[in-house]
């Protein structure tokens, strides 16, 4: 089995049109992601932007249009519901906490704690709100305290 080549993906993707072709240039920010421990290294990304002779910037907009796709800067996504009942005072309160204590706002990256957050719509389980998603996986009946811990337990490693 060979063994795998940046130089080599990109070569491929590049086969694909990905300068152009914006399915490939996922599929190779993919590769890279899982190939990098399930993160896009900011270098990495910079190499890429090089070889595929397009802009940085195209880049960082598409990693931030795929939730799935993740820069070791923020390797992890916080999403508060922001809709129906968990629009309420409780998830207000949580948006607030988050704001202020991480120094983000919606659609940034945290300042502390490794994460890019956002402010979702209705995650669909309004009776067992406030909801927040920690990559991918719905969090119920949140408060400040709970998401503290969650935040700190899962950017702790």
């Amino acid at each position: 089995m060979q063994a795998w080549s940046l130089d080599e993906a990109i070569a491929y993707y590049k086969g694909q049109d990905a300068p152009q072709n914006q399915e490939a240039l996922v599929a190779l920010l993919r590769e890279v992601q899982e190939e990098f421990g399930g993160v896009l290294p900011v270098g990495i990304v910079a190499e890429l932007a090089r070889q595929l002779e397009i802009k940085e910037s195209l880049l960082a907009a598409i990693i931030k249009r795929y939730p799935s796709l993740r820069t070791d800067a923020a390797p992890n996504l916080l999403q508060i519901c922001g809709g129906g009942v968990c629009g309420s005072k409780k998830a207000a309160a949580l948006m607030q906490y988050v704001t202020k204590n991480y120094a983000v706002s919606n659609g940034g990256v945290s300042a502390k704690g490794r994460f890019s957050y956002s402010i979702c719509g209705c995650l669909k389980q309004c009776g067992q709100g406030p909801n927040v998603k920690w990559n991918g996986r719905v969090y119920n009946n949140m408060d400040v305290e709970k998401l503290e811990k969650l935040i700190l337990c899962k950017t702790s490693t």
